[in-house]
């Protein structure tokens, strides 16, 4: 008996799940719902293209590598993309079997943060399990989810930020309607991305790389079903070597004179806050606070100095620095000659 399940497209919270991805610590209610149809179909003698898929399943097996590489980590510097990631990872992979590891992938096409109980993300969402095969990531399962996120300033969460609710665009003869309903002026946008196979391509090889990067998976590759293995862009930045800069910010109140720049060094997280002429350098540690008017941001405390900060968007074009009075202040992104110049006055 051969059995086969069928996921619809339109798929969102339920009921609690643990996936290699995540672990759920709270029930969210529903805005959309989950819908699998579970059918068998006997099957007295297998095919000739059925034997030959599971000759190849047997002998791929045979390569099958333990897994003990941990599970995907919500480590982004934006913890409105760290928030998504634990509701891909905990809501939309249900339904899907989970593989070594559950992967969240996100391409943002817009942001709305002006109301922080109704903070609105517009983008394509994915969710992909893999097994370790040899050196090879092999996709095992996933979906395409795109619309438009709904979060609020929580707390609680464990990040900052809460997802309540997903606008997810229609499948079939109602997806175009659906989408310029969901994303309004920002359809084409949308189409730009949702259309372009390589801007995904991009991404979810850069979030596959930084995975297998940060976990010390032995994986080189990573292949769907049919296709050929793709190479992992390791070549493309080599966070273990050397100072990257990897965001920042400096206030732009003209109350403050605060600059911020985060850095990778030779694989350590590190940060320089430079109020007026004094430099503070080193690693880090950070705690989520809110301030009087329920903002979310993050302390953080280099040579037992504590500021503050919070980006606005996954680019890191604006946010706000807290200074060490705990007063906020409007930001906007570091120019990296800028971070550069702040590093080399460490030296």
């Amino acid at each position: 008996m051969r059995k086969k399940i069928y996921l619809a497209a339109s798929i969102v919270l339920a009921m609690s799940l643990m996936t290699a991805c995540g672990t759920k610590t709270e029930t969210t209610e529903a805005t959309t719902e989950v819908v699998t149809e579970a059918t068998t179909e006997e099957a007295e003698e297998p095919t000739t293209e059925e034997a030959t898929a599971e000759d190849a399943a047997e002998a791929t097996s045979a390569d099958a590598v333990e897994w003990t590489f941990g599970e995907y980590g919500y480590n982004n510097v934006d913890n409105i993309v760290n928030a998504i990631d634990f509701f891909i990872c905990d809501e939309l992979a249900k339904g899907y079997d989970a593989g070594d590891v559950g992967i969240p992938i996100q391409i943002q096409v817009a942001r709305d943060t002006s109301n922080p109980e109704d903070i609105k993300v517009w983008g394509c969402f994915w969710f992909e399990t893999y097994s370790l095969k040899g050196d090879i990531l092999e996709n095992q399962a996933g979906g395409s989810y795109p619309g438009c996120m709904h979060l609020k300033e929580s707390s609680d969460a464990q990040f900052g930020y809460e997802v309540t609710g997903f606008d997810l665009v229609e499948d079939g003869a109602n997806f175009d309607s659906s989408a310029k309903e969901i994303f309004g002026d920002y359809y084409d946008d949308f189409m730009s991305v949702y259309s372009n196979d390589e801007t995904y391509a991009t991404e979810r090889n850069k979030t596959l790389t930084s995975f297998v990067k940060a976990n010390e998976v032995p994986a080189t590759k990573y292949q769907d079903y049919g296709w050929d293995p793709v190479e992992l862009n390791f070549g493309a930045i080599d966070y273990s070597v050397g100072e990257h800069y990897i965001g920042g910010l400096y206030a732009v109140d003209g109350e403050s004179d605060i600059n911020m720049a985060f850095f990778i060094v030779d694989g350590t997280s590190m940060v320089i806050v430079q109020e007026g002429e004094h430099y503070y350098y080193g690693t880090y540690t950070l705690e989520d606070v809110v301030l009087e008017d329920g903002t979310m941001y993050s302390n953080i405390t280099v040579e037992d100095k504590t500021f503050g900060y919070n980006f606005d968007d996954e680019e890191g074009t604006s946010g706000i620095i807290i200074d060490q009075e705990g007063k906020s202040h409007k930001a906007l992104k570091l120019d990296e000659s800028v971070a550069n110049d702040m590093m080399d006055a460490t030296k």
